[in-house]
């Protein structure tokens, strides 16, 4: 089950070496009709070719360039929000300082006026 007997070892390489010349023949005919394919070219169908893939390329680049503005005007949009949204985040941290500042001063002015009420009662109550 292991070892393969030389016979067939030999079977086995003669077949690979019979489909790599198979192979080598085949992509040896192919190349050659495309070359006869390429040799029936005119020069002027070669320059229609060069004129089309021309103006194919600048439509590419023009489109390109087109595309690129896009990308470029909405990058700025995106950057003028996040700027606004940096600043009203700001805003808003400093106005939650200011409430938690305000609540403090809240409390401390009705701890005096429940001061001063007792004081008032005390003496009307006299």
């Amino acid at each position: 089950m292991g070892r393969r007997s030389n016979a067939e070892m030999a079977l086995r390489r003669r077949n690979l070496l019979l489909g790599f010349v198979i192979a080598l023949f085949f992509g040896t005919a192919v190349y050659f009709r495309l070359w006869a394919i390429d040799s029936s070219f005119t020069v002027d169908d070669r320059e229609e070719l060069r004129r089309q893939f021309d103006r194919a390329n600048m439509e590419a680049m023009d489109e390109s360039a087109s595309w690129r503005m896009k990308y470029d005007m909405e990058f700025d949009k995106s950057r003028l929000l996040q700027d606004d949204l940096t600043k009203v985040k700001a805003a808003l941290a400093s106005t939650n300082e200011r409430l938690v500042a305000l609540l403090k001063e809240n409390a401390s002015l009705k701890k005096q006026l429940e001061h001063c009420n007792c004081k008032n009662l005390s003496a009307l109550l006299r």
